[in-house]
């Protein structure tokens, strides 16, 4: 059996997942996406990179700026050849009569062990929360968000070490490998793996993350400003100001033993210093030191954190604010 797949997804993770169905030889009949956006200061109108693939391999591509009211693209979709629909980081609601549409119906590849961190930002939310393990889930779609059966589902460890874009390559690489299974055994059985419903009773929701979450409160902990800068990369990235101007924080790491040492006095929280010449370290809340590894000062490039030190000419008493 030769399945018909119609592919639902936007940004650059759907992208490896669908570029990898496409090498693996499945047959891609279309793909819906994000709509087309403006990206940077200049405000350049942007395909999503699910788009961009598409495109490339001459794949059909359907947008819509809401595909639960668009009947339009709607009934554009419905007149496409699909056995079963699969979606992974589409970002819009699919009505009900898209996703029921196929005679295999919808799955959706989630990012989180559900019914735990329904929503918008599993992956973000997991990291941002300190929590040790997620995983991923793959569910059938139903009418309310991320409530559908459960097909599989499978626990990964959260490293001290990953960010979102980190461990959305290890949910893509290892959920990607499990579609594929069931995709084969389904184009030979006709069949997927019996699903099981969720324990409704035990779902947790996450937000879309947004502007508001991305400047550091340095009276917090330093595990929980270091989660915040994992979760936020690489994008929306957290921000803290210097002087008053904004700086971005792309990526921090822990101290060693003997660098948490290091006696900070009556150092104020947000002050910030060298240790070694090349290793900075900021006081958060708690009174342990978070290292910065790289970060963006306003108006400049990527650079790494000594060297914003040594650059930014730092007196006594300045601190990230």
């Amino acid at each position: 059996m030769s399945l018909k797949i119609g592919y639902f997804g936007s940004p650059s993770h759907s992208k490896d997942l669908l570029e990898d169905l496409v090498e693996s030889g499945f047959q891609i009949s279309f793909v819906v996406t994000n709509i087309d956006k403006p990206v940077g200061r200049k405000q350049i109108l942007t395909e999503t990179p699910v788009k961009e693939f598409a495109k490339r391999k001459g794949i059909p591509v359907f947008q819509s700026e809401r595909l639960r009211t668009d009947t339009t693209i709607q009934d554009e979709i419905l007149n496409q050849e699909a056995d079963i629909h699969l979606v992974y980081a589409y970002g819009s609601i699919i009505p009900d009569r898209i996703f029921l549409a196929p005679k295999h119906r919808s799955i959706n590849l989630h990012g989180s062990l559900l019914p735990k961190y329904r929503g918008a930002s599993p992956v973000q939310s997991a990291i941002l929360n300190g929590e040790k393990s997620s995983g991923f889930s793959i569910q059938y779609l139903a009418t309310e968000v991320d409530s559908g059966d459960l097909i599989f589902s499978k626990e990964i460890e959260i490293q001290k070490e990953d960010t979102t874009e980190s461990f959305l390559h290890k949910i893509t690489l290892e959920g990607g490998l499990v579609l594929k299974n069931l995709l084969l055994g389904l184009g030979n059985t006709g069949t997927l793996p019996m699903a099981s419903p969720q324990d409704h009773s035990k779902a947790t929701h996450c937000k879309k993350i947004r502007s508001e979450n991305r400047p550091i409160d340095w009276s917090k902990t330093r595990d929980q400003i270091h989660n915040q800068i994992r979760a936020l990369y690489p994008d929306p990235l957290a921000t803290t100001e210097f002087r008053g101007k904004r700086v971005v924080i792309l990526s921090s790491f822990l101290p060693t033993e003997e660098e948490s040492k290091v006696g900070l006095g009556s150092s104020p929280m947000g002050s910030f210093f060298l240790v070694g010449k090349k290793r900075l370290f900021s006081v958060c809340g708690d009174g342990n030191l978070l290292g910065i590894e790289s970060l963006v000062p306003e108006g400049k490039k990527p650079m790494k954190g000594f060297e914003f030190f040594n650059g930014a000419r730092v007196n006594t008493g300045d601190t990230f604010t």
